[in-house]
C-alpha cells in the first residue's frame, strides 16, 4: 500500500510539475486574433496587460501594432496591478502605442492598486481617452467605455453605442442592442477542451453571439502572476 501511495505521490508532482511548466509557457505565448467587422478603420483591442516592466511580451505587442499600423487603439483595462513598480516603464510602454485614435477603460486591479490617479494621468499624457461610464464619437463609430464595477452590475441610462469597451464581459447581461462589446477580465479561463473547468465571469473567452449584440471576450495581454493554464495571450485586431 505504501509503495502505491509513493508512486502516487511522484506521479502528482510529474503532473504538477508538467501543468506549471505549461502555464509558465503560455503566459508567454502570444495569438493574434483578427475579426472582420467592417468598422472601416484597423483597430487594436488590449485588455489585461498587467504591466510589470518592458519585457518580452510588452516588445512583441510593440512590434505586432508597429506591423499592424491600427488607426485606433482600444484598452479593456487591467492596464496595470498591485505589482506594478514603477510608473515610468508603464508610460514607456503606452507612450510607444502609436495610433491616431486611443481609448482606454479602467479594470478592478487599475482601482485596487494604489495609483489609479497617476494611471489615469499616464494614460492621457500618452494619447489615451480614459472613458468612466461616457460616450464618444470616433472613427469606427460611437464607443461607449463602462468602468468598472466591484458589484459588477452595470446600468447604462439609455445611452447609445456601436461598440461598447469594457473590462468586465457581464456588462453583457445588462446591454442589449449594443453592436459590439469588448471585454477581457476572465484571462480565458480554465478550459479542457470545449468544457470550462473555471471562469469568474458569465463569458469566458472568444465570440459570442448574443442576438442583437456580438460579444468578444479576450484571453488578454497579462496576469498577475505568469501562470496561464490553457490559456495563452491574445492580440486582437478587428478591421
Amino acid at each position: 500500500m505504501s509503495r502505491i501511495s509513493r508512486r502516487m505521490f511522484v506521479a502528482g508532482v510529474v503532473a504538477g510539475a508538467a501543468a506549471a511548466i505549461y502555464s509558465l509557457i503560455e503566459a508567454h505565448r502570444m495569438i493574434v486574433t483578427r475579426l472582420r467587422l467592417g468598422l472601416g478603420a484597423k483597430t487594436a483591442f488590449l485588455v489585461d496587460t498587467h504591466i510589470h516592466g518592458m519585457g518580452p511580451v510588452e516588445k512583441q505587442v510593440l512590434e505586432i501594432l508597429g506591423e499592424e499600423r491600427p488607426r485606433i487603439i482600444l484598452h479593456g483595462g487591467d492596464v496595470i496591478d498591485e505589482f506594478t513598480g514603477s510608473l515610468d516603464q508603464v508610460k514607456l510602454y503606452l507612450s510607444s502605442m502609436e495610433a491616431d485614435e486611443k481609448y482606454a477603460v479602467l479594470g478592478n486591479h487599475d482601482y485596487w492598486c494604489a495609483g489609479t490617479r497617476k494611471l489615469m494621468q499616464i494614460l492621457e499624457e500618452c494619447g489615451f481617452k480614459v472613458l468612466r461610464d461616457e460616450v464618444v464619437e470616433s472613427g469606427i463609430g460611437r464607443i461607449l467605455g463602462v468602468d468598472w464595477r466591484d458589484d459588477r452590475r452595470y446600468a447604462f441610462g439609455g445611452r447609445r453605442a456601436d461598440i461598447i469597451l469594457a473590462h468586465d464581459p457581464n456588462v453583457a447581461l445588462y446591454a442589449h442592442d449594443a453592436g459590439m462589446i469588448l471585454a477581457g477580465h476572465t484571462h480565458g479561463g480554465v478550459m479542457f477542451g470545449p468544457f470550462t473547468i473555471f471562469t469568474n465571469s458569465a463569458y469566458t473567452r472568444g465570440l459570442y453571439d448574443l442576438g442583437d449584440t456580438l460579444l468578444y471576450v479576450s484571453r488578454g495581454l497579462g496576469s498577475i502572476i505568469p501562470l496561464r493554464p490553457t490559456s495563452p495571450l491574445e492580440l486582437v485586431i478587428l478591421d
